[in-house]
């Protein structure tokens, strides 16, 4: 199984090599506190147990991870980062109560020679024991918390309840680990640093605050468990087991019918939304027509059997529009003559001044003047009817400009 930049993986069984994979991560995390508690102990030195155990276990895992690289690596991957980040925030807290308020000593330094031997210097206990408390310490709390917030499936819910179990992780195991070995190792408070209400109150105040950027960071990057293979035991826990895991394996429940799972039992139905009413389109009845002769109406289409008079510009003649010659023809048809009147839309309104005037003046036919046949009776005194006249007159006085008037709004 690799990991992919695509959808979420289907979830499987937890197996046996899966939880061995985990185990040794979760185990390297919590080498690194339980070497400090070791040496304060008597039980083993940091020297030994950093070169014997974390040392050895680290590349491993690290060669583990490049080299076979599983979906749950992104996880603890996540934690390691969160971990570290959170431990920095923590430490501007105590360094400040350290060394410009002298509220309490500095033990790290302290703790790097006993990684490197009692014999070396402050200056390389402290490159050492910082390095051993921010990858070592912070990455491996945050790997152990990000590790049982995905078995348990803390990535569900709500951001408070994450911040709060976060919170409480960093109080307990890890702040009351820490003040149970300075307080019941032998030599804890003359190693470590003495037990006083200052000391256990900054303590507590820098894992509160470790607690609380670890679940923040956490919230952050839930996106990432959807690399997580396994389903949360706490399933397992809420909907039952009826039969009992096959042989090497740790059964837990799949949220959905995937190949191989077992069947859970059917949840009770729950009542349907009933389904919004549609509601009716409102239905527009159009106005009435106007009647004839109103302003607003539109002006009757009259169909005259004669060519449309049209004054002339200069000599007030009137001109045929429409006709055509046989010397001209349009394109596309056929020519016609200029005894075939223009048919079809209304008379063009035509002033009364430029009604009169000789008949010899030339027709314009789109680019092309003919002189009107004679015998068509345009003798220039066509003019409008008086009712056409007055309904026009209304319609120029009572039109708005820019709006269309043969049309009701």
């Amino acid at each position: 199984m690799t990991t992919t930049d695509g959808a979420a993986l289907p979830l499987a069984p937890v197996t046996r090599q899966g939880l061995l994979r985990v185990g040794l991560h979760v185990l390297l995390a919590a080498l690194p506190l339980l070497a400090i508690s070791a040496h304060v102990f008597g039980l083993i030195t940091m020297n030994w147990s950093a070169a014997l155990l974390v040392i050895p276990l680290a590349t491993t895992i690290l060669a583990l991870s490049i080299f076979d690289p599983h979906p749950e690596d992104r996880v603890i991957l996540h934690g390691f980062v969160w971990g570290i980040i959170a431990c920095a925030l923590y430490d501007v807290f105590r360094l400040d109560t350290v060394y410009m308020l002298g509220w309490w000593a500095d033990f790290i330094p302290t703790m790097g020679t006993w990684i490197v031997g009692d014999g070396s210097s402050k200056a390389a206990g402290a490159w050492v024991g910082y390095l051993w408390r921010y990858l070592g310490d912070g990455g491996g709390i945050g790997v152990t918390f990000f590790v049982l917030a995905a078995f348990l499936g803390l990535h569900r819910r709500p951001a408070g309840v994450v911040v709060a179990a976060s919170v409480a992780f960093a109080v307990f195991p890890v702040w009351a680990g820490l003040v149970g070995t300075v307080w019941l190792a032998p030599r804890g408070q003359t190693m470590m640093f003495p037990l006083t209400p200052v000391t256990i109150t900054l303590s507590l105040v820098g894992h509160l605050i470790f607690g609380l950027i670890m679940g923040l960071g956490f919230v952050k990057t839930r996106s990432a468990h959807r690399f997580w293979p396994w389903t949360p035991v706490v399933d397992w826990f809420e909907r039952g087991d009826a039969e009992a895991p096959a042989e090497g394996t740790v059964r837990v429940r799949h949220p959905g019918p995937t190949a191989g799972a077992v069947p859970s039992a059917p949840r009770p139905a729950t009542p349907s939304r009933p389904l919004p009413v549609a509601q009716e389109r409102p239905h527009v009845v159009p106005p009435p027509p106007l009647p004839v002769g109103h302003p607003s109406a539109p002006i009757p289409r009259q169909h005259p059997s004669g060519p449309i008079p049209v004054a002339g510009p200069s000599t007030g003649s009137h001109r045929t529009v429409g006709s055509h010659t046989g010397s001209h023809p349009t394109t596309g048809s056929q020519p016609t003559t200029g005894s075939q009147p223009r048919t079809g839309s209304g008379p063009i309104p035509v002033g009364a001044a430029r009604s009169t005037g000789s008949s010899g003046s030339a027709a314009r036919t789109g680019s092309t003047r003919t002189t009107p046949p004679s015998g068509t009776g345009d003798t220039g005194n066509h003019t409008l009817d008086p009712e056409t006249w007055a309904l026009w007159q209304r319609q120029l006085a009572t039109t708005v400009k820019g709006r269309r008037t043969h049309r009701w709004r």
